[in-house]
């Protein structure tokens, strides 16, 4: 079976993606939510009944995502309108428990406005 992600979060990858962010304050929110979700999967994972082939595949493709996930938000100015709003977004879910990670309390306060934010900025597109 395969761990459960929550949908937001991958939503909110995007969303930052698309702004394209970067800088220090940036870079170190994403990496340590990514290294939160990496946390709460290989958790999601020792739960499971997978062989430890399997685990071993799983640690590599965790650790290419935060790596990968990095690159892409070190392109945003700290100046760009939506810098701050993606920052306390992802420190707002990576305050978050596993579990808060895996239901609709993911849908942070500060993630809420942040998707608001890119609606006004980029609208439906």
């Amino acid at each position: 079976m395969k761990p459960r992600l929550p949908v937001n979060l991958l939503a909110m990858f995007s969303l930052t993606v698309a702004v394209a962010a970067g800088a220090d304050d940036i870079a170190d929110a994403a990496l340590g939510l990514c290294e939160k979700v990496k946390s709460c999967a290989m958790a999601q994972i020792a739960k499971e009944d997978l062989t430890p082939e399997v685990r071993q595949m799983m640690q590599p493709m965790l650790d290419n995502m935060c790596a990968n996930m990095k690159s892409r938000v070190e392109a945003v100015p700290s100046g760009h309108p939506m810098y701050q709003s993606a920052v306390a977004c992802m420190r707002s879910m990576e305050a978050l428990s596993c579990e808060q990670m895996q239901s609709e309390q993911a849908n942070t306060a500060a993630c809420q406005a942040y998707e608001k934010l890119a609606q006004q900025t980029y609208g439906d597109s």
